[in-house]
């Protein structure tokens, strides 16, 4: 099965999260790459939920396969490991 990575903040979760799962599941199986608190931080204020609290939300969203962190804003370090046939923003 194809992989499909998405990178997302998720600190609040809307429609629009929803809706880029849907499209990347119709795709493949989804790998979320969770931005970090650290992350977040170098381009907007402070999240309000936790990297962990937001990873137990995404975690358990239907069509989510598997979440990891994503330390920085740049996609390219988790690209270059996880080599995805789909990356969907």
């Amino acid at each position: 099965m194809p992989v499909v990575y998405i990178g997302m903040a998720s600190d609040l979760i809307h429609e629009g999260h929803i809706n880029i799962i849907k499209v990347g599941r119709s795709l493949g199986s989804v790998c979320v790459g969770l931005l970090t608190d650290d992350a977040i931080r170098t381009y907007k204020r402070q999240p309000i939920l936790s990297y962990e609290s937001r990873k137990t939300v995404i975690e358990n969203i239907v069509g989510v396969d598997r979440v990891i962190p994503q330390y920085e804003h740049d996609y390219r370090p988790n690209l270059e490991l996880i080599r995805p046939d789909y990356v969907v923003h």
